[in-house]
């Protein structure tokens, strides 16, 4: 009986230890409690996504996010695995600025690159308007691995585009 007992007990034990672990799945109602960039970047990256900068950040009116998988932060940096530049439009959230394995916009890649496998290496400034983002590809270590490139936001064309770095010392 004893032995009986004790088998209920741990058995009991088990089956309540188990039931009170918390499900690390997004579910369509703990969606509703995040905020409408968030909900559309778990979409298009899943549940590690972060919003790194938001607000109007174009200068047009329109909210706007970065949402990335970051790897590591710094204060003025992001080692991102991949993320997008995303706009709300009136029929819901747009990508404007994919980076990925490539840069590119809904009209294509920016340029001719190789695969960016272990990401980017971003820095921006929020309250700059032209907004742009200096880009570096990492390596598998997040230390930079290219050239820097600067994209801008070109409003006459609306889209993002390669702009001049400006590495001038001031006089």
């Amino acid at each position: 009986m004893k032995i009986f007992l004790n088998f209920v007990l741990f058995s009991a034990f088990i089956l309540i230890f188990t039931s009170c672990g918390s499900d690390n799945k997004q579910t369509q109602s703990s969606l509703t409690n995040l905020e409408e960039d968030k909900k559309f970047a778990v979409t298009l990256y899943g549940d590690e996504v972060k919003v790194i900068a938001k607000g109007d950040l174009l200068g047009n009116g329109k909210q706007s996010a970065i949402a990335a998988v970051v790897m590591k932060q710094t204060d003025n940096s992001f080692w991102i695995k991949k993320g997008s530049f995303l706009q709300k439009e009136s029929d819901g959230w747009k990508v404007l600025l994919k980076m990925e394995e490539k840069l590119s916009t809904p009209k294509g890649n920016l340029l001719e690159q190789v695969n960016a496998d272990n990401g980017y290496i971003i820095r921006f400034d929020s309250t700059k308007k032209p907004f742009s983002i200096n880009f570096v590809m990492a390596n598998e270590y997040g230390k930079g691995a290219s050239d820097e490139a600067l994209i801008s936001w070109n409003p006459a064309s609306g889209n993002f585009e390669f702009a001049e770095i400006n590495n001038e010392l001031p006089q």
